[in-house]
C-alpha cells in the first residue's frame, strides 16, 4: 500500500512538536528557528567558501554546522540533531 508524503509529513511534524523543547513559549518566538535564522549568512559563507564544506554539508548537514563554528547554543544544535534523526526514522 503505498501511503502520500502528506501522510507522512503529517506524522513527522506531530512528533516533532512533541519533543519536549518543542514548546514554544506562549507569545513568544521558537528559539530554534531563531538560532537557524541568526547563523543562515554565517552559514552559507562556510559552504560557498570550498566545494569540500558544501560535499560535507550535503553528506552530514548537522557535523558540517558544527565544523562551520556557527554560534548556535548546544541545546539548539541538540535539538536539530533530534528532529532530524526522528524525520529519518519516519522516512526509513
Amino acid at each position: 500500500m503505498f501511503l502520500s508524503a502528506a501522510y507522512y509529513e503529517k506524522i513527522m511534524l506531530l512528533e516533532v512538536f512533541a519533543l519536549p523543547r518543542r514548546k514554544t513559549p506562549p507569545g513568544g518566538t521558537d528559539p530554534l528557528l531563531e538560532q537557524l535564522d541568526k547563523v543562515e549568512r554565517q552559514l552559507q559563507q562556510w559552504i560557498a567558501s570550498s566545494k569540500k564544506n558544501a560535499d560535507w554539508f550535503r553528506r552530514d548537514p548537522l557535523a558540517a554546522m558544527r565544523a562551520a563554528g556557527l554560534d548556535m547554543e548546544d541545546d539548539i544544535i541538540l535539538e536539530l540533531e533530534l528532529i532530524t534523526k526522528a524525520i529519518a526514522r519516519k522516512l526509513k
